[in-house]
């Protein structure tokens, strides 16, 4: 190219009939592209709706839920620290001792029911006859943790002005008169005695008329093992303190259980999800008509390039493009998206 000219736009010369039309084609596609949005978004925004007053509620729940958790949770950490040193079991495993419980119910049951069935007693009967034996047995013997509860409160007994401040806070482990109620212990554990001994002796009479006095003998004193080994179990697995932690410990997740069942209700997830949906669909139709805007605005700006002789080539130096910018903000659905 041996030479090279080019003319500015003549200061005379405004914007031209095409040139306005094309900017008024360019704000048609940003109305139509938002209108289109609008329609692919609203069987979303219909759903995220219909879901906000449901979605509201359990949101208004789980504020309260999380209050509990955290109060159930500081409960049970408050409780662990300072009842720690007093308990003699851990918190919650007595998974031995109901083992054990079952297992001898179970065993006391067989030997009552083979009898009561050999004796002629329908099969129905007769276990139902044996578990109201064992279970009377194995109920006798639980008078050993009443036992070992007086002997851990008496281990305990404090002064109430001799409390730290933190153990007032569970006064009732601490304080009570010197015999921790010994003489209704002592009453339920007589009342232990007459059913363990009833137990034995119908059991003796039961299994006697059947195979024998020995046989009953066998049977009556495996009836009354049962219920001094339910008190064995029962002494060694009772602990208040460890069953005071325990149930702390069991609020903490209860109400931790709780919440993220509310958290999981499918209100919420249908309405995060259709709003996410309605916002991704308008954010689509947004890009989209900025998109076809500028190719009007190109189009706009080839005719200035085609019409040279009457338009020139170009802006003067220093002066800035005519007319306006798109806007992002002027595309799309605009209002408050469901939360």
């Amino acid at each position: 190219m041996d030479e090279a000219s080019a003319l500015p736009r003549p200061t005379n010369v405004g914007e031209t009939y095409a040139e306005q039309e094309y900017r008024a084609l360019g704000d048609e596609q940003l109305a139509s592209w938002a209108a289109e949005g609008e329609t692919a978004a609203r069987e979303h925004l219909v759903q995220a709706r219909g879901l906000d007053v449901q979605a509201t509620a359990v949101e208004r729940l789980l504020v309260h839920q999380e209050e509990d958790v955290r109060q159930a949770k500081a409960d049970y950490q408050h409780a662990a620290r300072v009842l720690t040193p007093y308990m003699r079991r851990e918190p919650g495993n007595k998974a031995r001792y109901w083992v054990g419980w079952f297992g001898l119910v179970g065993g006391d049951m067989a030997g009552v029911a083979s009898a009561a069935i050999i004796h002629g007693d329908l099969p129905v009967l007769a276990v139902s006859m044996a578990l109201a034996s064992g279970i009377a047995a194995g109920s006798a013997g639980l008078v050993g943790s009443e036992v070992k509860h007086l002997r851990n409160a008496r281990a305990r007994q404090r002064d109430e002005g001799d409390l730290t401040e933190n153990e007032q806070r569970y006064a009732r482990l601490f304080s009570g008169t010197r015999d921790k109620g010994l003489g209704y212990v002592g009453l339920v554990g007589i009342v232990s005695l007459l059913v363990v001994a009833l137990v034995a002796v119908a059991i003796f009479f039961l299994r006697g008329s059947v195979e024998g006095a020995a046989a009953g003998l066998t049977f009556g004193m495996l009836a009354a093992a049962t219920a001094l080994g339910s008190f064995l179990l029962g002494y060694s697995a009772a602990d208040d303190v460890a069953d005071v932690v325990s149930g702390y410990k069991k609020r903490a997740h209860q109400a931790e259980r709780h919440f993220r069942k509310l958290a999981k209700d499918a209100s919420l997830k249908g309405r995060a999800e259709a709003a996410e949906a309605a916002r991704s669909t308008y954010a689509e139709h947004q890009a989209r008509g900025q998109a076809a805007a500028h190719r009007m605005a190109s189009l706009r700006h080839r005719i200035q390039r085609n019409n040279t002789g009457v338009l020139g080539h170009g802006l003067p130096s220093g002066e800035s493009a005519l007319g306006r910018r798109w806007r992002p903000e002027a595309n799309g659905h605009i209002q408050e998206m469901p939360r």
